[in-house]
């Protein structure tokens, strides 16, 4: 399969991006799969929190930005960061280069996949971590504020159910039929 130009998954942070991105890639030959916020690290030789720590929210959105430009070819799957779509200049460059599927999971799943996560992969949400009200309440506001970038992708994907292997299966089985073929 060879597709002709990227597909970027949008969502909010936990959505299941890089869980579904990693499946389509393994299941489809031709598909190159690209973590938005792995390759920023790769690239700057350290984690985002680290990134975070050092430069700030706004550093980190700069390299971002420019290795979301850097990684858009032809047969990627990239997986944006929550955060990305954010910057309006980045979803302009994504409707324009290629397909953006917006993966939708509800704030519950997003809560209870965080609390199962690394506080420490999670910058942003990582002093409620220890608190699953306080985060709701952190990412039900997140979301809130973020809704309008993200409903700009012409397509959503119900990422609610990619919690164990049948259920990835199924979701690559329908994002195939829905957006590659």
């Amino acid at each position: 399969m060879e597709l002709q130009k990227p597909v970027f998954l949008i969502g909010f942070m936990a959505s299941g991006k890089t869980t579904l991105g990693h499946a389509v890639a393994a299941a489809l030959p031709g598909i190159t799969f690209v973590d938005l916020d792995e390759a920023v690290e790769a690239e700057e030789g350290c984690t985002v929190a680290q990134i975070f720590a050092e430069r700030g929210e706004e550093g980190f959105r700069a390299l971002e930005s420019a290795m979301l430009r850097k990684t858009a070819m032809p047969g990627a799957l990239i997986a944006c960061g929550g955060g990305t779509p954010c910057r309006a200049e980045n979803m302009d460059f994504m409707l324009s280069a290629g397909t953006v599927v917006r993966l939708d999971a509800s704030s519950g799943t997003i809560v209870r996949r965080l609390l199962e996560a690394d506080p420490d992969k999670r910058p942003l949400v990582k002093a409620c971590m220890g608190s699953p009200e306080l985060l709701k309440q952190k990412v039900e506001q997140m979301m809130s504020e973020r809704s309008r970038y993200y409903g700009r992708a012409p397509y959503t994907f119900d990422a609610d159910r990619l919690d164990d292997e049948q259920q990835v299966a199924d979701a690559v089985e329908r994002f195939h039929k829905l957006y590659l073929q």
